[in-house]
């Protein structure tokens, strides 16, 4: 059958299910390629901050000896559990919009989670020291 302009119809919808893969992965692994190393970054400085959470410790420091960044504050504590808080999942939804490539619909979510949990952990993670 044709329609009125002369095409054989159900051509169009062929086409446009044809870019959806190539899509997916120009998002996909770009996404991956900047995720991973800022991942093992996050990784690096949550165990690098992790005294913050056992608070100041036997010796407390002077400000005006060991500088303003060198003592532990309470706000460190909050902001080492909410950047762990929203590291890990970013890092389930990074594999997981690695892993529902090949799925048909609602694969969107996915990237856009990782992107803005990996930029909340990073705000969260500046603010510790």
């Amino acid at each position: 059958m044709t329609t009125v302009n002369g095409r054989p119809e159900g051509t169009e919808t062929v086409t446009i299910r044809n870019r959806t893969p190539a899509v997916r992965l120009a998002v996909a692994i770009p996404l991956a390629i900047v995720s991973v190393p800022l991942l093992l970054v996050y990784v690096f400085n949550l165990v690098w901050w992790a005294p913050a959470l056992t608070g100041p410790g036997p010796n407390p420091c002077d400000p005006a000896v060991d500088g303003w960044g060198a003592c532990w504050r309470p706000e460190q504590r909050t902001f080492w559990m909410v950047a762990a808080a929203v590291g890990l999942p970013g890092a389930f939804c990074l594999t997981m919009s690695l892993l529902r490539l090949h799925r048909a619909r609602r694969w969107w979510p996915w990237p856009v989670a990782t992107a803005v949990l990996l930029v909340a952990c990073a705000q969260a993670l500046n603010r510790i020291p």
